[in-house]
């Protein structure tokens, strides 16, 4: 897919998982990118793909246009924010691609403020394959006009969806991480009673596939299983819906569904992870 160039430099801070997938495309697709974490080897592997290396975070920006944060948790991104306020100017962007509540991008948001740059929210979402591909979703908390000559780079990224208000892009999130996981709960649920009646996994999967159920969890139903057989499912899914009915509270919104979740949710998972690698699951908490 051919996309509009985008001429600027780049500056990509936070090279974990997604960051570094993301920061590996922009790489390969031409952008002009200074990058900036904690880990050297993180560093090193994008230096090998052409990108440039800084030696702070008040570097990167001084050097960057557009400068992308996707650090976790939270209040490490406040922190970058911060170091980052000195050096921003009119014509620079900061794109918090984090995962935030609502509230923290606000909080952000307002220290930028007086400095001329623009702020904006563009968390994405996706698989391992399309953070190298560029086909992963990215939720923008602004509109076109707003992110301006970063179009392009978002386009190289991915396929943004404009939500136009800021923090639009994070609840967006908080919406899809909600949905995904109650989704793949009930599934579990679903593979357990459908097997006491003689159907394999792969008969439900088909079944569905073809019929009203049918999801993106299900169609990548090998994925979350990988990602609970490796323990990253038990550690993460509890926070993640913490942080929803957190945000949600904040609006004095109560999600029954989600409270449900929470509270049966991690049993759910510690049960499929004995089924996929017969261990205790307690050794990965």
């Amino acid at each position: 897919m051919d996309h509009e160039k985008y001429t600027g430099t780049a500056g990509y801070i936070g090279l974990g998982n997604m960051g570094g997938g993301i920061a590996t495309r922009l790489a390969r697709t031409g952008v002009k990118l200074v990058v900036f974490d904690i880990d050297p080897n993180a560093v090193d592997k994008l230096v090998a793909e052409t990108a440039s290396a800084a030696s702070s975070v008040g570097e990167l920006a001084t050097a960057s246009d557009t400068i992308i944060v996707c650090v976790d948790p939270e209040h490490i991104v406040k922190q970058v924010v911060q170091e980052l306020v000195e050096h921003l100017r009119p014509g620079k962007s900061v794109v918090i691609q984090s995962s935030v509540s609502p509230t923290s991008l606000f909080e952000v948001a307002r220290l930028v403020e007086g400095t001329g740059a623009t702020l904006y929210d563009a968390p994405v979402s996706g698989s391992v394959e399309d953070r190298v591909n560029g086909t992963l979703s990215v939720l923008v908390g602004a509109s076109p006009d707003t992110v301006g000559s970063d179009k392009p780079l978002l386009e190289r990224i991915g396929r943004p969806l404009y939500l136009g208000t800021l923090g639009g892009g994070e609840v967006a999130k908080l919406c899809n991480n909600a949905i995904m996981t109650t989704t793949r709960t009930v599934a579990s649920e679903m593979m357990k009673f459908a097997k006491a009646y003689g159907l394999t996994e792969e008969d439900v999967r088909e079944a569905v596939a073809i019929s009203s159920g049918a999801s993106w969890v299900l169609d990548n139903w090998d994925y979350f299983d990988q990602r609970i057989s490796a323990g990253l499912t038990l550690r993460m899914s509890p926070k993640q819906v913490e942080e929803i009915l957190a945000a949600a509270n904040e609006k004095g919104v109560r999600l029954r569904m989600l409270e449900s979740v929470l509270e049966h949710g991690l049993d759910i998972d510690k049960e499929r992870f004995r089924l996929l690698t017969g261990k205790d699951p307690d050794t990965v908490l």
